[in-house]
């Protein structure tokens, strides 16, 4: 079972009779978990940091996608209009041309 630094010190002092050996380990057991919060404090400014840069990395991606393609899209659905489907069916259908129906006699285009 994991103990916090509180629970730990009573423990010790619970069943550590030698007054000098408890100061000994509670000053340790103070010491250790000082240590270990520093580090966890540095390590989660550190990560705070790298997630920030991160953020801001992301943003600057999101912002260069929709200005390459979202603003294109608008200017080109302004400009494009899609074919009827009726059109699109008749040219289908459509008979083939002919080389004599695109040339005359001479060989001119018609």
């Amino acid at each position: 079972m994991k103990l916090s630094k509180d629970e730990l010190k009573k423990e010790i002092a619970e069943l550590v009779e030698n007054e000098d050996a408890q100061i000994k380990l509670l000053e340790d057991v103070e010491d250790s978990f000082e240590v270990v919060e520093s580090e966890q404090n540095d390590e989660i400014e550190s990560l705070k940091k790298d997630l920030l840069a991160k953020d801001d990395e992301i943003a600057e991606l999101k912002r260069k996608y929709k200005e390459r393609f979202l603003k294109g899209d608008e200017v080109a659905e302004e400009v494009v209009e899609e074919p009827a489907t009726e059109d699109i069916t008749e040219e289908v259908i459509e008979e083939p041309r002919k080389y004599e129906d695109l040339f005359d006699e001479e060989g001119e285009l018609k």
